[in-house]
């Protein structure tokens, strides 16, 4: 089965509030619009659609980094991710989503993207997750129904995960 197809079954379910961070398909945000038991849906970085109809797709441009200035806490159901768009903010991101989600985020990537880059950030906040390996790629269901947050222990990861990406670049350069 294919990623899209997957991740059209799990938009089918959704309720209440949902947050799409980088979709670039338009039958994603098709089936999100059609959904009638999704309340409100903002597109993050997501590109512009014309002819909705339900005016649930707010297609606002918003920065991933503003995401609890936005959101309050605990208040968004679900959060849909394309992995190789949120790349770049995955250290703010995963903390800042652990904060505003109740229920279930879902990463959609290609099959080169690391998974392991995701998962392990995520099991420091006691969470769930499910890896769905598809034909064209895999998804990443996280369920965060009892991650807790922390403001020291954010930003002891935030501190570890800069340094870690610091060692990388290094390392990278002294490999070529």
């Amino acid at each position: 089965m294919k990623v899209n197809s997957n991740i059209k079954k799990y938009i089918k379910n959704m309720t209440g509030t949902v947050i799409g961070v980088g979709i670039d398909n338009k039958e994603i945000i098709e089936t999100i619009d059609t959904n009638n038991k999704i309340l409100v849906c903002d597109l993050l970085n997501s590109i512009d659609i014309s002819g909705t109809t339900k005016g649930k797709n707010s297609k606002k441009k918003k920065y991933v980094k503003k995401l609890r200035k936005k959101y309050k806490k605990k208040k968004v159901n679900y959060i849909i991710v394309n992995s190789n768009e949120i790349n770049r903010y995955l250290k703010t991101f995963v903390r800042d989503s652990i904060y505003i989600n109740n229920t279930e985020i879902y990463y959609y990537m290609d099959k080169t993207y690391d998974i392991e880059n995701i998962t392990k950030r995520y099991k420091r906040y006691n969470t769930e997750i499910e890896v769905i390996k598809c034909d064209d790629g895999n998804i990443v269901k996280i369920n965060t129904s009892k991650a807790k947050n922390n403001f020291f222990k954010d930003k002891f990861y935030f501190i570890v995960d800069t340094l870690s990406n610091i060692a990388d670049i290094i390392g990278d350069i002294l490999v070529s």
